[in-house]
């Protein structure tokens, strides 16, 4: 008897163990499915992140292609219009001193005939002034003769007038102002080389 319920408590516990083996290893293998199941999630997810990262790096690669052309057009039509500007601004500055040269040579050649024509006036008047205005002077010597004897201050004045009458525009402007006409001389509007004169003459000459 005691040999039977020997084996009888072993077979029981041998059951037994072989339950506990079969529900470790059926926990063991849910476990595993489990993990498996786990890893190909994230195996996949992964994979899904792979392609889309290649894709978002091929479409950024396409999208710095696009705006590298982009930028090398605008780079380029830079290029043409500072090109464009430069030439226009050179057109335009020798124009402008092409312009301003026949401006100053206009200047001078009508500053020289106002010049000429007020020479000429003032040559008149001096040979005018001289054949009938100018007071004749006469000296008796000792002998008892007459000798005839101009204007002594006649010389004198005509260089005198032609030397101003020489003056040009400019400097007949700085001589009213250097003797306070500068009010008068701002009164004359768009005076010529005559004007100014009249009035250097009236209020300069006359003044001395």
């Amino acid at each position: 008897m005691d040999a039977l319920s020997r084996v009888a408590m072993l077979e029981a516990r041998v059951a037994e163990r072989e339950k506990e083996i079969d529900s470790v290893l059926e926990s063991n293998n849910h476990q595993r499915k489990s993990t498996v199941q786990v890893l190909e999630s994230l195996l996949e997810s992964e994979r899904a992140a792979h392609a889309e990262a290649n894709n978002r790096a091929e479409a950024l690669s396409v999208q710095l292609q696009v705006t590298q052309g982009k930028l090398d057009e605008l780079s380029q039509e830079l290029t043409a219009l500072r090109f464009n500007e430069k030439t226009l601004d050179s057109k335009r500055r020798t124009a402008s001193h092409g312009k301003r040269v026949r401006t100053d040579d206009y200047e001078m050649a009508f500053d020289s005939v106002q010049d000429t024509g007020a020479n000429d006036r003032v040559t008149r008047g001096n040979k005018r002034s001289k054949s009938t205005t100018s007071p004749l002077k006469f000296s008796s010597p000792e002998d008892g003769g007459s000798v005839f004897k101009g204007d002594e201050q006649t010389d004198s004045q005509q260089t005198y007038s032609e030397d101003y009458n020489k003056y040009t525009i400019q400097k007949l402007k700085q001589e009213l102002t250097k003797h306070n006409f500068g009010a008068e001389l701002l009164q004359l509007k768009n005076p010529n080389k005559k004007d100014i004169l009249a009035l250097y003459e009236k209020c300069v000459l006359q003044k001395s």
